[in-house]
């Protein structure tokens, strides 16, 4: 319930500007709250068929949570300042999305089993698109990488382009067009998130392609400008012989491309 009604300030901090501080701080603080119970009943509970509905609704409201507090911040830093906050949301949403697998065979026992297999099909798809083309050839033609840092890449890359498949499919079901806006930073590995604390050239080159796949999803409050803004930061934190890297994620901000709504 805490996690439920820190949620609603946090949005209410977005419809109301004139009032945000007073939002915030309330979500802050049910946020807390939320958490601390939460962490005082796995210390004397078990995850069992009778509560893990209830603990994947907590994990999927906090998991939205904090990307919407991450990608609302406005640190003068720049990039290296953003990174720092990021690396902590995806290290959490790292763990909300273990302990939301650690359940999952009692999940499938109960009425959530048809929607998370959906889910389940949705981020295992094969990607369609070319939208990441050009920064998979950089992640392969790196010399700087090894294999292994090459791997990790490779998976938030496609995890992106099945984003992006989906994002930019008419077709595609409400429910999902959306949806690797808030899981890439659940599902990209913890050697991915590594690399992202290190800020080199080429991650930080595929964390512009996740402001591009933001900034298609800028119609959503959680999200906003944020596409836009983080973008904007890799730019002026890359050296000019990178900036080439990041011709295709401006050229479709620049020409709006992709559904705003």
């Amino acid at each position: 319930m805490h996690t439920m009604l820190a949620f609603s300030a946090r949005h209410l901090a977005s419809l109301h500007p004139e009032r945000s501080d007073t939002y915030q701080h309330l979500a802050v603080t049910l946020q807390t709250q939320g958490i601390t119970h939460f962490n005082a009943f796995l210390k004397v509970s078990d995850v069992n068929q009778s509560n893990c509905v209830a603990v994947l609704g907590f994990s999927s409201a906090l998991g939205h949570h904090l990307l919407a507090d991450i990608l609302a911040v406005r640190d003068p830093g720049g990039l290296p300042a953003f990174i720092v906050h990021c690396v902590r949301c995806m290290e959490m949403n790292r763990g909300i999305y273990m302990i939301a697998k650690t359940a999952w065979p009692l999940l499938m026992g109960t009425e959530l089993q048809s929607i998370l297999l959906r889910s389940s099909e949705f981020t295992s798809r094969r990607p369609r698109g070319s939208h990441c083309d050009e920064v998979r050839q950089l992640v392969d033609g790196s010399r700087e990488l090894p294999e292994s840092d090459k791997l990790a890449c490779r998976v938030a890359i496609r995890y992106l382009q099945i984003g992006f498949d989906a994002i930019l499919d008419d077709e595609e079901e409400c429910g999902y067009r959306y949806q690797m806006i808030f899981s890439w930073s659940m599902l990209a590995s913890p050697e991915f998130t590594s690399l992202l604390a290190s800020r080199g050239p080429e991650v930080s080159i595929i964390l512009a392609y996740y402001a591009l796949l933001l900034h298609f999803g800028r119609s959503m409050w959680q999200v906003g400008d944020a596409g836009r803004r983080i973008l904007g930061m890799i730019s002026d934190y890359l050296a000019v012989e990178w900036q080439h890297w990041l011709d295709y994620p401006k050229a479709m901000m620049a020409g709006s491309s992709g559904p705003a709504s």
